[in-house]
Parts: structure tokens; sequence; C-alpha cells
């Protein structure tokens, strides 16, 4: 911790020395506290492609979850095992199909949600309620970030607390298959303290059977202010319950089609996961002066995962039990500066990102044989991080944004394997392995205003990603015994072009981009292990047009054109499976003068490629397009919304693996169909 301590008061100071004697000069400038975000105060500004959805953007959208609400952006993919409050759903930015939890970056108030594991983000664990306003920022990130935004990043940022009064609401709602849900928000705020709290509670049976979910959420947020800035502490709970229903299987040749035939049913009934966990941030924001923010916050977020996948065709003797506790503990100083550069203004943002996780897997047969498991995986790994990102304008039209980022990555693994405990016989324990990994990420952009409407960017930048713990552990696929793999780190090269244009009622955006990448981590379930890929390539361009019809109505349309493709070695030339070439959607809101608010939105997604089919000789998954309808209205302190999601009911999928074994064999995951809600909230 030491050297962290000094890199930091170094960068510091380098970082604020120049810029001091320009402090009363700038004086005038309002101070404006950042806590959540690394971006400039007006991040539309900025030479990149970035969208902001706010709390206004999500009251009125029909989309039911998340994911949902973020699939409607341009160049933003989702993919959905279960549809079950987005439980197991993943988003992908700019086509890393099965790797795109991996490559895109998703951050709670500026903190990573990416854990050093494979697992999902818990999407489901964030009210839409609590929300602020989100930030997009595609193909880029990484400086501001870290490691994993090759697609690009994610902020979902939070409401604060209010500082007046007190207030709050209570919302309860009913679901087809059997879902409820109760949600809960107070905010206070008296003299030099405030306070809020969103909780949360889920309770449904899904669309499939065996997949029941119970889920509890918590989050707080605390905040004592001060002249020169505040200090804040904000706290989470979740705990989830979830059972999994597993693939349903097509194979023609044997006349099964679960797919068609019974696509509601599973042929696990024993499966589930649980998992619960907690988080924690303390710190405090102070103004140094009216130009110059130090930001310090502690964070600790520990979790405990435990999942059962049976074995339903050797009698359980195949079958998988994990329980595994990640702790991470993070300190993230940050100095933000607004200065004056040959008479033009401009912000430099320069921190430290520290992140420490110990991460233990008991992995058993099931259940009953946990306390003599055949791997105890004992994990540690250390990530430093020093950066710089400066925000100046030059000239009277033009913004230019350069930004560095240095990263260390150190880890540790072991693997106590028991081959006498049941399940172990046939098995191997993995080497001990010890690996640092140093890397850099750069971002270079410019954007030139013509006029007061109508703006052009570019941006070059470097991305990173390192590859989980999940991915290092794996068997060799040539001596089938286990090891900690020796996979290298992915690198990622970009530029994006784009154009903004902005008057009056009318807003529109177009982007392009191309992104050459080498060493891509990726799973090959032929040999079943991760592997670095031959270089590939991803390029396309997103489309974004907002036409504001009336003072209550406004319709708004996005279309992305992806191409993920390998760019040399055996599948020269091949698309990469699980993305879309395109993907669009339309949505419309009206809103009367008597608070009734009608929304509605259309999103489509494009044939892709099924998983495990590089050599593209396979089928492909079906393009599928579906609508949402909701109305909202308001009584006094009485708020009620009726929403219908897929509203012609229609029968898709959005992940299928491909047999290798056979040409017309395949595993799908289907989707709900036509989905009813109703809730009912009052405001106090």
């Amino acid at each position: 911790m030491k050297s962290v301590f000094f890199i930091f008061s170094t960068s510091f100071a380098i970082c604020a020395c120049p810029f001091c004697a320009m402090a009363a000069t700038v004086l005038e400038h309002p101070a404006v506290i950042v806590t959540s975000t690394r971006l400039t105060d007006d991040s539309t500004r900025l030479p990149a492609s970035v969208s902001i959805i706010t709390a206004e953007n999500i009251s009125h959208s029909p989309a039911a979850t998340l994911p949902d609400l973020l699939a409607l952006e341009a160049g933003v993919a989702t993919r959905s095992l279960y549809g079950n409050h987005a439980t197991r759903a993943s988003v992908d930015l700019r086509g890393f199909g099965a790797a795109s939890t991996q490559n895109t970056l998703i951050l709670l108030d500026g903190r990573r949600l990416n854990d050093l594991d494979l697992s999902a983000v818990d999407f489901a664990a964030i009210p839409l309620e609590s929300i602020e306003r989100i930030e997009i920022i595609r193909g880029g990130g990484g400086v501001l970030y870290g490691d994993g935004a090759a697609g690009g990043a994610i902020n979902i940022i939070t409401k604060q607390p209010g500082r007046r009064a007190t207030s709050g609401s209570i919302t309860a709602s009913l679901e087809s298959h059997q879902s409820r849900r109760l949600d809960a928000a107070v905010s206070h705020g008296q003299d030099l303290f405030a306070a809020n709290a969103f909780a949360s509670s889920i309770d449904a049976d899904g669309y499939r059977r065996n997949n029941k979910l119970k889920q509890n959420n918590l989050q707080t947020d605390l905040r004592w202010f001060h002249d020169k800035g505040e200090w804040f502490l904000k706290l989470g709970a979740d705990d989830q319950n979830l059972r999994l229903p597993g693939e349903r299987h097509v194979e023609p040749g044997a006349s099964i089609d679960e797919l068609n035939n019974d696509r509601r049913g599973t042929g696990r009934p024993r499966d589930y996961a649980k998992q619960n966990g907690g988080s924690l941030t303390a710190g405090y924001s102070h103004f140094l002066s009216a130009t110059q923010e130090l930001i310090l916050d502690l964070g600790y977020r520990k979790k405990n995962q435990k999942a059962f996948f049976d074995d339903y065709d050797f009698g359980g003797t195949f079958a998988n039990y994990y329980d595994t506790d990640l702790a991470t503990v993070s300190f993230t100083p940050r100095l933000k500066i607004r200065h004056y550069l040959f008479d033009r203004p401009g912000t430099l943002i320069a921190g430290v990102d520290y992140y420490h996780s110990q991460y233990n897997s008991d992995r058993s047969l099931n259940s009953s044989t946990a306390t003599t498991p055949v791997h105890r995986l004992d994990v540690n790994q250390t990530s430093l991080a020093i950066y710089g990102q400066d925000t100046s304008e030059i000239g009277d039209r033009s913004l230019l944004t350069l930004g560095g980022r240095w990263e260390r990555v150190k880890m540790q693994a072991h693997d106590d394997f028991n081959p006498g405990a049941p399940g172990g016989a046939f098995g191997s324990g993995a080497p001990e392995r010890q690996s640092a990994d140093t890397q850099h990420m750069l971002d270079l952009g410019l954007r030139h205003r013509f006029n007061e409407a109508l703006s052009i960017f570019s941006k070059l930048g470097r991305s990173v990603r390192f590859a989980t713990i999940d991915e290092f552990f794996q068997t060799d696929s040539n001596s089938f015994l286990q090891t900690f793999s020796a996979l290298k780190p992915q690198t990622a090269e970009s530029l994006d072009l784009g154009a903004d244009y902005d008057q009056g009622n009318t807003r529109l955006g177009v982007g392009i981009y191309r992104m050459n990448l080498h060493n891509e981590i990726h799973f090959n379930s032929a040999t079943f292990a991760n592997e670095n890929l031959d270089p590939t390539r991803r390029h396309g361009m997103t489309v974004s047009a907002e036409k504001r019809l009336t003072e209550n109505s406004r319709v708004t349309t996005d279309y992305a054109y992806t191409r993920a493709a390998f760019r040399s070695g055996t599948f020269a030339g091949n698309e990469v499976p699980l993305v879309s070439r395109n993907t669009g959607s339309l949505t419309y809101s009206w809103t009367s003068a008597r608070k009734l608010t009608v929304s509605t939105a259309a999103r489509y997604t494009g044939v892709k490629r099924f998983d495990n089919d590089q050599t593209n000789t396979f089928q492909k998954i079906p393009a599928y397009t579906t609508v949402d309808i909701k109305l909202m209205g308001k009584i006094e302190t009485w708020k009620w919304l009726a929403t219908i999601n897929n509203l012609f009911d229609r029968k898709a999928f959005d992940y299928g693996i491909r047999s290798t074994s056979s040409s017309n064999i395949y595993n799908a995951y289907p989707l709900p169909e036509r989905i009813f809600s109703f809730s009912l909230g009052r405001d106090f």
C-alpha cells in the first residue's frame, strides 16, 4: 500500500503544480462535485460516441429491465438466457458475442461491477428507480476506468439524496408467470446531512419451468456536506436464489425438437444458483480551490456464489457443485482540475486505481460432499494503474482529448487437488502459477464544431483486456490435465469517426468505427479450453435520431451495423459467432396535459451465427422484432402503470450453441412470450 500512496502523491504533485498559478484567473467558474463519473461536466462535447440516458428517459421507457433499456440505444446489443428480470443477461458493445461481458465494462457510480471471474453482472440488483442517468461510452472508457472496455463502458449513476425535507415512494407490481415485485425509496435531507435508500424484492416463477427467482436488494447513500466538499458513504446488499432451467435440445435426426414442442420445459430440474453479497464505499470530496477537486474513496465488495449442475446421464457421477467467495478491496483517488491553457478552458482528470481481489472456490461433486472438495482454488489478484486524461479547447471551435493509462496486473493461483474426494478419481491438480502483465491504454480525440448545431469528431484508442480466473483455470487440450493456462492479454486499436447535429427539436448522430484486435480471448467449445484467437476485427456504424414532435411527444430511432470477423488464421474472413450485423429500435412517447403517458418501443435483432460456429457452416439464429407498450398515469400522490412486453407474442431466442459432432444438432435458450404487468404506487 505504501507504493500506492507514493505514486498517487507524486502524480498529484505533477498534475497540480502547473495549474496552481492559474487558479486566480478562473475562480468565477462554478464548482461541481463529481464522485460518480470521470467524464467532463459536458460529456456530450467529448470527441467520442457518448449517449446519456436520463431518469426521465427511464421513467417513460416501456423497457422492463436495465438490459432492455440499454438495448434501445444504437450499437448496444443484449443477450438473455431466460428473460426472468434480466438474470444471467449480458450487454454487448461492438460485437464481442460470447465474450461480451468481459469486453463491455459495467460500472455503478464509477466502480467496476465486472469481476475477475466469468460471472455476469447482476442487473436485477440495480432498481431502475434508483438511477439518475446512464453514460454509454462506445469504444472507449479504458483510460479512465481500466481494462475490459474494448467495446466500451457503461456507467450507471444512482440518484443522490435530496438536500431538503423527506420524500419517498412505494410501488407494488404484478406480472405474468406469477411475478411479484415490491419497490420502496426514501430520501431525507436536513442541514448538512442527506441520505437516501432504495429497496426492492422480487418473487417470480419465470417463463420456464425450474426458473423461479427470489431476489432482495438494498442500496443506501449517506452524505455529510461542508463548505468545500462532502463525505459520503454508500452501502449495498443483495441476495439472489435462482433456478436454472438449462437448454432446449434440437436434434432432427432423432425427432427431438424441444425448442418448438416444449419451449417452456426443462431438462435440468435440479440445477440452481445462489448469490449474496454486499458493498461499501466510503470517501471524501474536497475542493482544494475553485478549480481543483480531490476525491479519495475506498471500496469493499464481497459476494458468495453457490451453484449446482447435475449430471442427468450418468447418475450424478459427473455433477458439479461450486461454492465461491470473492472479496475485492479498491482504492481509487483522483484529482480533477479545471484550467486555462493559452487562454482556453480545459479539464484534467488524473488518478490511481488500486484493486486487490481474493478468490476462493471449492468445487465438489454435490452439496453433500462440499466439505471434501475435489478442487480448492485460491487466487490473489492485484491491479495497479495510473491514468490521466486532459480535455482542452484549442481555438474557438475545437476540443482535444489526450489520455493515457499504465496498468499492471499480478496474479498468484493455487489449486489444492484432492484425488480421494468424491468425483476426484478422474481429475488432476493444476500446478501453481504466478504471473504479471503490464499494458498501456491510450486515447486521442478531436471534436470540431462548425456552428452551434453541427460538429464532427475523430478518436484513436488502444484498449486492453486481461483474462479472468475462470479462463485461466482449464483442462489442457493435449494432455487433458488441469492447468492454469498462459493466456496473453488481449489488445485492440480502434479508430472512430462521427458527426452530431443538434438544433432545436432535432438531434442526429452518425458514427463509424474500425477495431483491430490481437490475442482475443475466446472459449473453444470443441477443445473445452480458452485460447488466444488469430487476429480479429470489428467495424461498423451507428445512427441515432430524435425528433421532438410537440412539447409533450417525441420519437427516437437507432440503428447499428456491426461486422465482427477473423482477419487471419484458419477462419480468416469468417464472422464471429453471436453477433448480429443489423440491430435497431424505434421509440415513441406522448404525455397528455393530465399526466397520462403512452410510450412504445420496437426493437429489431438481426440474424447471427450460433456459438461454436467459427466455420460459418451452420444455420443462423433467426432474426426477431419485439414491441413493448406502456401506459402510465398519476393522480395526486398515486401513480400507476401498465406494460405489455413482446406485444405480438414473438417466439425468439438470443443464445444457441451448435454441436460439432453433427451438422444439425443445437441447443437454444428460448425467451419469454407476451408478458403483462401492472404497478400501483404512491409518493409521499
